[in-house]
């Protein structure tokens, strides 16, 4: 299996106005959305656009799909609270059976040591934290330094938990 790096992004940059915006994330990583599946879940966005609206607790995109809602709005949507997990292309998820739900609201498996992915399918989580941050955990090691030099203020995970202590 491959190693998992995580990566967190929380002091002010240049490159995103505020935190979370998942436009300039998918830019950053080169456009790579487009490659994979993405279950979201644990959602609270500034405004929700009509495919994130409720019933639903989690949906399931195509990369171009969600690229799409996360483009092509106006007015920007600031992504407080979530987790994007993703799924190799063609992966079969049912979302109204989880067995595993990621969250990132109240997760404190994010803060202690190497933070691992929680979906057992997925090879790569964006998480979005409270507006404040956004975390990487991935075993893509081309996405993690695609991100740290798109977001050079962004520092290892695991190393900054170990700093916490």
């Amino acid at each position: 299996m491959a190693e998992v790096i995580g990566t967190l992004l929380e002091v002010a940059c240049l490159r995103m106005p505020w935190y979370t915006d998942l436009r300039v994330v998918f830019d950053v990583l080169g456009g790579r959305e487009w490659d994979f599946d993405w279950l979201v879940t644990d959602l609270e966005c500034n405004r929700l656009p009509p495919e994130l609206r409720p019933p639903s607790d989690a949906w399931f995109f195509r990369g171009d799909a969600l690229s799409d809602l996360v483009r092509r709005e106006a007015d920007p949507v600031q992504f407080v609270w979530g987790v994007l997990t993703c799924l190799h292309r063609g992966t079969v998820i049912d979302v109204e059976d989880l067995r595993v739900v990621p969250y990132a609201d109240g997760n404190p498996d994010f803060w202690r040591g190497s933070p691992r992915i929680q979906h057992p399918q997925a090879c790569v989580e964006i998480v979005c934290w409270d507006g404040t941050a956004v975390l990487l955990i991935t075993t893509q090691s081309d996405l993690t330094a695609s991100f740290r030099a798109g977001f050079p203020e962004a520092v290892d995970l695991a190393a900054f938990n170990s700093r916490q202590r």
